[in-house]
C-alpha cells in the first residue's frame, strides 16, 4: 500500500517516489473490478487516492492511459488464474499416462480462464476491452508511456498472458502427438474463441442469467472430448 505523508497544503495528502502512480493503478483496478472498463475514470481514481487531478495528470495524461495500465494488470491476473489451475492439474495427474496428463492440463487452463471470468467479471471485461496500444505492452513487455514496466509487480516465471498459457499447455509431452490434420495453433484458436465467447456471453451476454455451473461443466466436457480425440498415441 502506498505511504502518505502530510503535506503543507491544507487537507491534502501527497505521495512520494512513484507511490501515487501505483495508488492510481490500484484505484483503477478497484473501479474496474466493480464496474468494468467503463468505470475506470481518472477523476474518480484521484478522488479515491485523495489527490488533486493535477497531481494525477503528472502520471497519466488521459483516462485512456490509466485504462491501458489497468487492462494490462487485469490481463496478467487472468493468466495467473490459468497458471494456478494448470499447476494443480499437473500435481494431481502427475502419475497418469501422457494422454491423460495432456488432456487434463489443457482442460485446467480452460477452467482457470472461465473461473476468472465468472468470479471477476469486471476485471475480465477490462482485459477484454484492451486497446491496441496496451496489447503492445502486454505481449511485448514494453514500458507504458508513463515509464512503468508492463510487468511491474508481476511474477517473472512462466507465461504472462492467457494466449501464452494456452500455447504452453498445447505442447504435448513426449510419446504423443496431435492428429495429422490438427495443429496446436488450430486448437489454440478454437479454445481461445470458445473461452472468450462463453465468458462474454456468461458475464454480459445472453447467458448471463443462466446456470453457469451447469453450462461451464458442459463446455468443459466438450473441450475434454475434443482434445482427447485430437491426440494421437
Amino acid at each position: 500500500m502506498a505511504q502518505r505523508v502530510h503535506s503543507q497544503e491544507k487537507g491534502r495528502d501527497t505521495y512520494h517516489h512513484g507511490d501515487l502512480h501505483h495508488a492510481l493503478v490500484a484505484a483503477g483496478m478497484e473501479l474496474a473490478r466493480s464496474g468494468g472498463a467503463e468505470a475506470v475514470v481518472l477523476r474518480e481514481a484521484t478522488r479515491r487516492t485523495g489527490v488533486s487531478p493535477n497531481a494525477a495528470y503528472r502520471h497519466f495524461d488521459s483516462r485512456e492511459a490509466l485504462l491501458d495500465e489497468v487492462a494490462v494488470r487485469a490481463s496478467r491476473k487472468l493468466a495467473e488464474s490459468m497458471k494456478t489451475s494448470v499447476a494443480r492439474a499437473r500435481a494431481e495427474f502427475a502419475g497418469s499416462d501422457p494422454k491423460t496428463i495432456a488432456t487434463e492440463v489443457i482442460l485446467s487452463a480452460c477452467r482457470g480462464y472461465i473461473g476468472f471470468a465468472l468470479m471477476e467479471p469486471g476485471w475480465f471485461n477490462v482485459s477484454s476491452a484492451i486497446s491496441d496500444r496496451a496489447m503492445t505492452y502486454l505481449y511485448d513487455g514494453a514500458s507504458m508511456p508513463s515509464g512503468e514496466s508492463a510487468t511491474h509487480e508481476e511474477p517473472e516465471d512462466g507465461p504472462r498472458t492467457a494466449r501464452a498459457v494456452l500455447a504452453d499447455v498445447l505442447v504435448l509431452p513426449e510419446g504423443i502427438s496431435w492428429a495429422p490434420s490438427i495443429s496446436a495453433e488450430d486448437l489454440e484458436l478454437m479454445l481461445r474463441s470458445m473461452l472468450y465467447g462463453f465468458s462474454v456471453l456468461s458475464t454480459v451476454g445472453a447467458l448471463r442469467r443462466e446456470d453457469h455451473t451447469q453450462l461451464e461443466g458442459r463446455l468443459l466436457s466438450l473441450i475434454r472430448a475434443s482434445v482427447a480425440g485430437a491426440i494421437k498415441q
